[in-house]
């Protein structure tokens, strides 16, 4: 039993296929586990797409494993298939990556998370099961580590990238004489048509540079106090 769960040691035909059945159910718990955490963040691909990654994966590697043992008598490369699996992800990785109306990049960690997950199915395929377990946690452990600590570094750093939109012109002119004020200097300012919530608005992007490390919650509170914006994000 310790052998099939582990997948050490020769098995039957019988023993491997339920090995097969094992590291599958495995393979769809820990791929749906870091599924679900990218699909509470309302992200392109969730708990469905990470667990059949992670399961096809698998498939992959207990196929390799089935044709070596019992078609080819031993003889071929158990790392040739798992090769073309970490190779091949990355177009279901590009998939989920995107450029938005406000020219921000998402999706990236969506696609690198895709790949990880690819790789501890290869691991369960291959019958390494703590690797894949330990894998996993680390995985979702260190995600919302990582979020904590991005907000913090992010929400306290001296640039700052803006989605603005006002009823007019006007409201423009004052923001500018608002950064003036503070001395805070605009590194840019893009004006965008098609990223508006009312065709009559007026939408820009602003990058801003405070000069030193400044909280960007108070910022964006005395930005929301100036007359004629009706819509401001950090982006």
């Amino acid at each position: 039993m310790v052998d099939l769960l582990l997948g050490l040691g020769e098995m039957s035909e019988e023993s491997f296929m339920g090995s097969v059945l094992i590291r599958l159910v495995c393979a769809a718990v820990c791929g749906g586990i870091i599924g679900f955490e990218r699909g509470l963040k309302g992200r392109p691909a969730g708990l469905k797409t990470f667990s059949l990654v992670c399961i096809g994966a698998t498939m992959v590697m207990v196929t390799n494993e089935y044709i070596i043992e019992y078609v080819s008598g031993g003889s071929g490369d158990p790392a040739r298939l798992a090769a073309q699996v970490i190779s091949g992800i990355g177009f279901l990785g590009a998939g989920t990556i995107m450029v938005t109306g406000a020219n921000q990049v998402k999706g990236l960690t969506t696609a690198a998370a895709l790949w990880v997950t690819a790789a501890i199915g290869i691991t369960i395929g291959s019958g390494f099961y703590f690797g894949a377990m330990a894998g996993t946690a680390v995985v979702c452990g260190f995600s919302g580590l990582y979020a904590l600590v991005d907000r913090v570094i992010n929400g306290n750093s001296r640039y700052m990238k803006l989605c603005v939109e006002g009823a007019d012109e006007n409201f423009l002119v004052r923001l500018l004489d608002f950064f003036s004020e503070k001395q805070i200097q605009v590194k840019s300012l893009t004006r965008k048509s098609e990223y508006k919530w009312y065709k009559k608005d007026i939408c820009a992007i602003v990058e801003l540079d405070f000069g030193k490390r400044q909280r960007h919650d108070k910022i964006l509170e005395e930005l929301n106090r100036i007359d004629g914006i009706r819509f401001i994000h950090e982006i």
